[in-house]
Protein backbone atom coordinates (compact mmCIF):
# COMPACT_ATOMS: atom_id res chain seq x y z
CA UNK A 1 0.00 0.00 0.00
CA UNK A 2 1.31 3.88 -0.86
CA UNK A 3 -0.21 6.10 0.90
CA UNK A 4 1.37 10.10 -0.23
CA UNK A 5 1.77 12.46 2.45
CA UNK A 6 0.73 16.61 1.05
CA UNK A 7 2.22 19.25 3.13
CA UNK A 8 1.77 23.16 2.06
CA UNK A 9 4.97 25.12 1.04
CA UNK A 10 5.29 26.54 4.44
CA UNK A 11 6.51 23.43 6.25
CA UNK A 12 9.07 20.64 5.27
CA UNK A 13 9.42 17.06 4.87
CA UNK A 14 11.17 16.89 8.63
CA UNK A 15 8.56 18.59 10.14
CA UNK A 16 5.73 16.32 8.75
CA UNK A 17 8.30 13.08 9.55
CA UNK A 18 8.28 15.01 13.58
CA UNK A 19 4.73 15.52 13.63
CA UNK A 20 3.02 12.37 12.48
CA UNK A 21 5.93 10.28 13.39
CA UNK A 22 3.95 8.51 15.88
CA UNK A 23 0.89 7.71 12.83
CA UNK A 24 3.74 7.04 9.94
CA UNK A 25 5.39 4.46 11.91
CA UNK A 26 1.99 2.60 12.63
CA UNK A 27 1.22 2.82 8.90
CA UNK A 28 4.66 1.40 8.10
CA UNK A 29 4.16 -1.23 10.47
CA UNK A 30 0.44 -2.24 10.24
CA UNK A 31 -0.57 -1.53 7.05
CA UNK A 32 2.86 -2.14 5.56
CA UNK A 33 2.40 1.17 3.92
CA UNK A 34 5.18 3.00 1.61
CA UNK A 35 5.44 6.44 2.45
CA UNK A 36 6.09 9.13 0.61
CA UNK A 37 5.81 13.07 0.91
CA UNK A 38 4.51 15.67 -1.51
CA UNK A 39 5.57 13.09 -4.62
CA UNK A 40 3.69 13.84 -8.14
CA UNK A 41 1.39 10.53 -8.35
CA UNK A 42 -1.79 9.23 -6.67
CA UNK A 43 -1.67 6.54 -4.19
CA UNK A 44 -3.71 4.22 -2.37
CA UNK A 45 -4.59 6.43 0.39
CA UNK A 46 -3.54 10.51 0.41
CA UNK A 47 -3.25 11.59 4.11
CA UNK A 48 -3.32 15.54 4.27
CA UNK A 49 -0.66 17.00 7.07
CA UNK A 50 -1.53 20.67 6.54
CA UNK A 51 -3.46 22.85 5.25
CA UNK A 52 -3.24 24.12 1.88
CA UNK A 53 -3.01 21.39 -0.27
CA UNK A 54 -5.76 21.42 -2.28
CA UNK A 55 -4.67 22.60 -5.61
CA UNK A 56 -1.85 20.21 -5.10
CA UNK A 57 -4.20 17.42 -4.79
CA UNK A 58 -5.46 18.54 -7.91
CA UNK A 59 -2.78 18.71 -9.95
CA UNK A 60 -1.63 14.86 -8.92
CA UNK A 61 -4.84 13.53 -9.14
CA UNK A 62 -5.76 11.10 -12.05
CA UNK A 63 -9.71 10.85 -12.48
CA UNK A 64 -10.03 7.77 -11.01
CA UNK A 65 -11.36 6.68 -7.54
CA UNK A 66 -12.58 5.91 -4.85
CA UNK A 67 -10.37 8.22 -3.28
CA UNK A 68 -9.08 7.71 0.34
CA UNK A 69 -7.92 10.81 2.62
CA UNK A 70 -6.22 10.82 5.51
CA UNK A 71 -6.92 13.94 8.19
CA UNK A 72 -6.20 13.69 11.99
CA UNK A 73 -7.10 17.36 12.09
CA UNK A 74 -4.19 18.73 13.37
CA UNK A 75 -2.34 22.30 11.51
CA UNK A 76 -5.93 22.64 9.62
CA UNK A 77 -5.89 19.17 7.88
CA UNK A 78 -9.10 18.70 8.13
CA UNK A 79 -10.33 21.46 6.95
CA UNK A 80 -8.21 21.33 3.59
CA UNK A 81 -9.24 17.45 3.35
CA UNK A 82 -12.97 18.48 3.67
CA UNK A 83 -12.39 20.94 0.58
CA UNK A 84 -11.01 17.99 -1.15
CA UNK A 85 -13.61 15.63 -0.60
CA UNK A 86 -16.46 17.99 -1.84
CA UNK A 87 -14.06 19.02 -5.13
CA UNK A 88 -14.67 14.95 -5.24
CA UNK A 89 -17.65 14.80 -5.51
CA UNK A 90 -18.50 17.93 -7.86
CA UNK A 91 -16.22 15.55 -10.46
CA UNK A 92 -18.50 12.48 -9.82
CA UNK A 93 -15.43 10.51 -7.64
CA UNK A 94 -16.15 8.51 -4.42
CA UNK A 95 -14.40 9.76 -1.13
CA UNK A 96 -14.25 9.25 2.23
CA UNK A 97 -11.97 10.82 5.03
CA UNK A 98 -10.26 8.95 7.45
CA UNK A 99 -10.08 10.89 10.78
CA UNK A 100 -10.03 10.84 14.28
CA UNK A 101 -7.35 9.34 16.31
CA UNK A 102 -4.38 6.83 15.27
CA UNK A 103 -5.70 3.85 16.02
CA UNK A 104 -9.27 4.95 14.21
CA UNK A 105 -7.33 5.95 11.51
CA UNK A 106 -5.29 2.82 10.96
CA UNK A 107 -8.28 0.28 11.53
CA UNK A 108 -10.45 2.47 8.84
CA UNK A 109 -7.65 2.31 6.58
CA UNK A 110 -7.37 -1.65 7.01
CA UNK A 111 -10.76 -2.18 7.14
CA UNK A 112 -10.97 -0.15 3.47
CA UNK A 113 -8.40 -1.27 1.70
CA UNK A 114 -6.94 -4.32 3.90
CA UNK A 115 -8.68 -7.08 1.86
CA UNK A 116 -7.79 -6.38 -1.55
CA UNK A 117 -4.64 -5.02 -0.73
CA UNK A 118 -3.85 -6.61 2.21
CA UNK A 119 -4.74 -9.84 0.61
CA UNK A 120 -2.88 -9.04 -2.57
CA UNK A 121 0.68 -10.60 -2.54
CA UNK A 122 0.09 -13.03 0.35
CA UNK A 123 2.05 -16.38 -0.27
CA UNK A 124 0.60 -19.26 1.70
CA UNK A 125 2.59 -22.52 2.14
CA UNK A 126 0.76 -25.97 1.94
CA UNK A 127 2.45 -28.17 4.18
CA UNK A 128 0.69 -31.64 2.64
CA UNK A 129 -2.79 -32.11 1.30
CA UNK A 130 -6.30 -31.27 3.67
CA UNK A 131 -7.03 -33.61 6.12
CA UNK A 132 -8.90 -36.37 4.69
CA UNK A 133 -12.19 -35.62 6.81
CA UNK A 134 -12.07 -31.93 5.40
CA UNK A 135 -14.44 -32.72 2.33
CA UNK A 136 -16.07 -29.16 2.16
CA UNK A 137 -13.47 -27.20 2.95
CA UNK A 138 -10.92 -26.46 0.39
CA UNK A 139 -10.30 -23.57 -2.23
CA UNK A 140 -10.03 -22.86 -5.57
CA UNK A 141 -5.97 -21.59 -6.01
CA UNK A 142 -6.54 -20.31 -9.21
CA UNK A 143 -9.34 -18.14 -7.75
CA UNK A 144 -7.55 -17.37 -5.25
CA UNK A 145 -4.65 -16.29 -7.02
CA UNK A 146 -7.11 -14.25 -9.97
CA UNK A 147 -9.51 -12.39 -7.79
CA UNK A 148 -6.76 -12.18 -4.65
CA UNK A 149 -3.59 -12.20 -5.73
CA UNK A 150 -2.43 -14.96 -3.40
CA UNK A 151 -0.16 -17.73 -4.35
CA UNK A 152 -0.45 -21.00 -2.67
CA UNK A 153 2.71 -22.77 -2.33
CA UNK A 154 2.93 -26.98 -1.92
CA UNK A 155 5.34 -28.19 0.63
CA UNK A 156 6.02 -31.81 0.60
CA UNK A 157 5.87 -33.50 3.90
CA UNK A 158 9.20 -35.05 3.38
CA UNK A 159 10.92 -31.63 3.50
CA UNK A 160 9.46 -30.76 6.50
CA UNK A 161 9.94 -34.23 8.30
CA UNK A 162 13.68 -34.41 7.30
CA UNK A 163 13.59 -30.31 8.97
CA UNK A 164 12.05 -31.63 11.74
CA UNK A 165 15.21 -34.35 12.21
CA UNK A 166 17.86 -31.65 11.61
CA UNK A 167 16.88 -29.12 14.20
CA UNK A 168 19.54 -29.03 16.78
CA UNK A 169 18.84 -30.41 20.35
CA UNK A 170 20.71 -27.50 22.09
CA UNK A 171 18.20 -25.24 19.95
CA UNK A 172 14.94 -26.92 20.95
CA UNK A 173 15.53 -27.29 24.33
CA UNK A 174 16.12 -23.43 24.57
CA UNK A 175 12.49 -22.94 22.92
CA UNK A 176 11.24 -25.19 25.42
CA UNK A 177 12.52 -24.15 28.51
CA UNK A 178 10.97 -20.48 27.44
CA UNK A 179 7.40 -21.86 27.12
CA UNK A 180 7.58 -24.32 29.72
CA UNK A 181 8.70 -21.00 32.18
CA UNK A 182 6.15 -19.17 30.75
CA UNK A 183 2.87 -21.76 31.42
CA UNK A 184 1.45 -21.94 34.77
CA UNK A 185 1.24 -25.80 34.53
CA UNK A 186 2.33 -28.43 32.23
CA UNK A 187 0.27 -31.83 32.49
CA UNK A 188 0.77 -34.75 30.15
CA UNK A 189 3.76 -33.52 27.87
CA UNK A 190 7.56 -34.79 29.52
CA UNK A 191 10.55 -33.18 28.74
CA UNK A 192 11.06 -35.21 25.64
CA UNK A 193 8.22 -34.24 24.54
CA UNK A 194 8.36 -30.70 24.44
CA UNK A 195 11.56 -30.89 22.83
CA UNK A 196 9.90 -33.11 20.02
CA UNK A 197 7.52 -30.14 19.90
CA UNK A 198 9.77 -27.16 19.61
CA UNK A 199 11.64 -29.00 16.86
CA UNK A 200 8.56 -29.46 14.50
CA UNK A 201 7.86 -25.50 15.77
CA UNK A 202 11.67 -24.41 14.46
CA UNK A 203 11.19 -26.58 11.29
CA UNK A 204 8.48 -25.20 10.28
CA UNK A 205 9.35 -21.30 10.89
CA UNK A 206 12.32 -21.92 8.65
CA UNK A 207 10.58 -22.98 6.01
CA UNK A 208 8.20 -20.30 6.54
CA UNK A 209 10.81 -18.02 6.22
CA UNK A 210 12.45 -19.74 3.06
CA UNK A 211 9.67 -19.63 1.15
CA UNK A 212 8.57 -15.89 2.45
CA UNK A 213 5.20 -17.40 3.43
CA UNK A 214 2.13 -15.05 5.35
CA UNK A 215 0.52 -17.78 6.00
CA UNK A 216 0.87 -21.40 6.35
CA UNK A 217 -1.41 -24.89 7.12
CA UNK A 218 -0.69 -28.10 7.26
CA UNK A 219 -1.48 -31.92 7.48
CA UNK A 220 -1.07 -32.11 10.99
CA UNK A 221 -2.00 -35.90 11.66
CA UNK A 222 1.13 -37.28 9.17
CA UNK A 223 3.62 -34.93 11.31
CA UNK A 224 2.07 -36.94 14.45
CA UNK A 225 2.55 -40.71 12.70
CA UNK A 226 5.63 -39.57 11.35
CA UNK A 227 7.86 -37.69 14.12
CA UNK A 228 5.56 -38.43 17.39
CA UNK A 229 5.03 -34.76 17.99
CA UNK A 230 2.24 -32.26 16.92
CA UNK A 231 2.09 -29.21 15.35
CA UNK A 232 -0.10 -27.44 18.35
CA UNK A 233 2.66 -25.74 19.91
CA UNK A 234 4.05 -24.42 16.54
CA UNK A 235 0.66 -23.02 15.04
CA UNK A 236 0.71 -21.58 18.53
CA UNK A 237 3.84 -19.72 18.33
CA UNK A 238 3.92 -18.78 14.69
CA UNK A 239 0.36 -17.13 15.07
CA UNK A 240 2.00 -14.88 18.21
CA UNK A 241 4.66 -13.75 15.16
CA UNK A 242 2.75 -12.68 12.53
CA UNK A 243 2.61 -15.78 10.62
CA UNK A 244 -1.01 -16.89 10.22
CA UNK A 245 -1.41 -20.78 11.03
CA UNK A 246 -3.64 -23.02 10.62
CA UNK A 247 -4.42 -27.26 10.94
CA UNK A 248 -5.55 -30.04 9.03
CA UNK A 249 -5.04 -28.20 5.43
CA UNK A 250 -7.85 -26.07 5.94
CA UNK A 251 -7.75 -23.53 3.29
CA UNK A 252 -11.15 -21.87 3.84
CA UNK A 253 -10.66 -21.39 7.64
CA UNK A 254 -7.04 -19.79 6.75
CA UNK A 255 -8.28 -17.74 4.25
CA UNK A 256 -10.57 -16.57 7.46
CA UNK A 257 -7.77 -15.70 9.71
CA UNK A 258 -5.73 -14.12 6.95
CA UNK A 259 -8.55 -11.79 6.59
CA UNK A 260 -9.08 -11.15 9.93
CA UNK A 261 -4.93 -10.09 10.60
CA UNK A 262 -5.05 -8.27 7.46
CA UNK A 263 -8.51 -6.26 7.56
CA UNK A 264 -8.79 -6.29 11.99
CA UNK A 265 -5.13 -6.77 12.83
CA UNK A 266 -5.93 -9.63 15.22
CA UNK A 267 -4.76 -13.22 15.48
CA UNK A 268 -7.94 -15.40 15.12
CA UNK A 269 -8.71 -18.98 17.22
CA UNK A 270 -9.66 -21.74 15.08
CA UNK A 271 -12.06 -23.70 16.32
CA UNK A 272 -14.23 -26.42 16.33
CA UNK A 273 -18.00 -26.25 16.88
CA UNK A 274 -18.24 -28.56 20.11
CA UNK A 275 -21.82 -27.86 21.79
CA UNK A 276 -24.69 -25.74 21.27
CA UNK A 277 -27.86 -25.23 23.28
CA UNK A 278 -30.12 -22.60 23.25
CA UNK A 279 -28.48 -19.72 25.16
CA UNK A 280 -25.32 -20.53 24.60
CA UNK A 281 -22.31 -21.83 21.92
CA UNK A 282 -18.99 -23.54 22.76
CA UNK A 283 -15.94 -24.43 21.07
CA UNK A 284 -12.83 -25.73 20.96
CA UNK A 285 -9.38 -26.78 19.48
CA UNK A 286 -6.02 -27.85 20.56
CA UNK A 287 -3.98 -24.91 19.47
CA UNK A 288 -4.56 -21.12 20.00
CA UNK A 289 -2.27 -17.81 19.67
CA UNK A 290 -0.81 -17.55 22.95
CA UNK A 291 -1.13 -13.56 22.95
CA UNK A 292 -5.00 -14.57 22.94
CA UNK A 293 -4.91 -16.32 26.53
CA UNK A 294 -5.10 -14.73 29.90
CA UNK A 295 -2.60 -18.26 30.76
CA UNK A 296 -2.29 -21.86 29.37
CA UNK A 297 -1.44 -25.07 30.67
CA UNK A 298 0.48 -27.65 28.25
CA UNK A 299 -1.49 -30.54 27.71
CA UNK A 300 -1.68 -33.72 25.65
CA UNK A 301 -3.05 -33.39 21.65
CA UNK A 302 -6.85 -34.31 22.67
CA UNK A 303 -7.04 -37.37 20.26
CA UNK A 304 -3.98 -38.91 19.90
CA UNK A 305 -2.74 -38.08 23.32
CA UNK A 306 1.10 -37.06 21.77
CA UNK A 307 3.11 -34.58 21.94
CA UNK A 308 2.06 -30.53 23.15
CA UNK A 309 -1.14 -28.75 22.82
CA UNK A 310 -2.52 -25.53 24.40
CA UNK A 311 -4.87 -25.21 26.88
CA UNK A 312 -5.29 -21.64 26.76
CA UNK A 313 -7.85 -19.77 29.80
CA UNK A 314 -9.81 -16.67 27.33
CA UNK A 315 -10.44 -13.89 29.06
CA UNK A 316 -14.34 -13.08 29.31
CA UNK A 317 -14.86 -10.59 26.90
CA UNK A 318 -16.17 -9.60 23.69
CA UNK A 319 -15.61 -11.93 20.54
CA UNK A 320 -16.48 -12.22 17.02
CA UNK A 321 -17.49 -15.40 15.67
CA UNK A 322 -16.63 -15.41 11.51
CA UNK A 323 -15.80 -18.20 8.77
CA UNK A 324 -15.35 -17.14 5.11
CA UNK A 325 -16.18 -20.11 2.41
CA UNK A 326 -16.91 -21.86 -0.02
CA UNK A 327 -15.09 -22.95 -3.01
CA UNK A 328 -14.74 -19.71 -4.55
CA UNK A 329 -15.02 -17.71 -0.78
CA UNK A 330 -18.70 -16.89 -2.27
CA UNK A 331 -20.52 -17.38 1.24
CA UNK A 332 -19.22 -15.71 4.76
CA UNK A 333 -20.84 -15.75 8.40
CA UNK A 334 -20.46 -13.07 11.00
CA UNK A 335 -21.62 -12.66 14.76
CA UNK A 336 -20.56 -11.40 17.92
CA UNK A 337 -20.98 -12.61 21.36
CA UNK A 338 -19.47 -12.49 24.77
CA UNK A 339 -17.56 -15.27 26.79
CA UNK A 340 -19.15 -16.78 29.38
CA UNK A 341 -17.46 -18.92 32.51
CA UNK A 342 -17.92 -22.54 32.37
CA UNK A 343 -16.23 -25.51 33.57
CA UNK A 344 -13.64 -27.28 31.86
CA UNK A 345 -14.69 -30.28 30.07
CA UNK A 346 -12.28 -33.73 29.31
CA UNK A 347 -14.63 -34.68 26.55
CA UNK A 348 -13.34 -32.19 24.26
CA UNK A 349 -10.05 -30.34 22.81
CA UNK A 350 -8.18 -28.66 24.96
CA UNK A 351 -8.91 -24.85 24.46
CA UNK A 352 -12.52 -24.21 24.71
CA UNK A 353 -14.77 -21.45 25.10
CA UNK A 354 -18.12 -20.48 25.26
CA UNK A 355 -20.43 -17.89 24.20
CA UNK A 356 -23.22 -16.41 24.92
CA UNK A 357 -25.31 -16.60 21.14
CA UNK A 358 -27.30 -19.58 19.88
CA UNK A 359 -25.84 -20.55 16.73
CA UNK A 360 -28.20 -23.78 16.26
CA UNK A 361 -30.29 -22.31 13.37
CA UNK A 362 -27.17 -21.41 11.43
CA UNK A 363 -24.82 -24.43 12.54
CA UNK A 364 -27.88 -27.27 11.71
CA UNK A 365 -28.65 -26.35 9.13
CA UNK A 366 -26.20 -24.45 6.79
CA UNK A 367 -22.62 -23.93 8.06
CA UNK A 368 -19.81 -23.19 6.23
CA UNK A 369 -18.06 -26.32 6.92
CA UNK A 370 -16.76 -27.11 10.63
CA UNK A 371 -14.17 -24.53 11.85
CA UNK A 372 -14.97 -21.38 12.73
CA UNK A 373 -12.22 -18.65 13.79
CA UNK A 374 -13.02 -16.59 17.02
CA UNK A 375 -11.59 -13.19 17.51
CA UNK A 376 -11.21 -10.63 20.49
CA UNK A 377 -13.59 -7.72 20.21
CA UNK A 378 -16.54 -6.61 18.16
CA UNK A 379 -15.06 -6.53 14.45
CA UNK A 380 -18.50 -7.73 12.76
CA UNK A 381 -19.10 -4.16 10.90
CA UNK A 382 -15.88 -4.09 9.54
CA UNK A 383 -15.74 -7.75 8.28
CA UNK A 384 -19.47 -7.37 6.84
CA UNK A 385 -18.61 -4.21 5.01
CA UNK A 386 -15.52 -5.68 3.58
CA UNK A 387 -17.79 -8.83 2.44
CA UNK A 388 -20.39 -6.54 1.18
CA UNK A 389 -17.82 -4.83 -1.44
CA UNK A 390 -16.56 -8.66 -2.55
CA UNK A 391 -20.75 -9.14 -2.86
CA UNK A 392 -20.16 -12.40 -0.82
CA UNK A 393 -23.53 -13.71 0.29
CA UNK A 394 -23.84 -13.49 4.32
CA UNK A 395 -25.34 -16.47 6.25
CA UNK A 396 -27.54 -15.89 8.94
Amino acid sequence: MKINILRSSFQTDEFVWNEYADLIERLKNECRAEITINDDQMADAVMIATGGVENLFKTLFNGHGPVTLIADGRNNSLAAALEILTWLEGQGVEGRILHGKNEEIVMGLMGRMGLMGGLGKARIGLFGEPSDWLIASGVDHGYLLEHFGVETIDIDLQRLIDGVRAVPKEEAAKVAQIIVKRAQAVKEPSCADMLEAAKAYLAIKKICQEEHLDAMTIRCFDIVKACGTTSCLALALLNDEGIVAGCEGDMQTLMSMLLVKRLCNAEAFMANPSQLTETTTMLAHCTIPLNMCDNLTLRSHFESGIGVAIQGALPLTDYTIFKWGGVNLDRYFVTEAQAVGTPYSNHFCRTQITLNVDLRPYMLQHSIGNHHVIIKGRHAEVIGEAMKKLRVKSEK
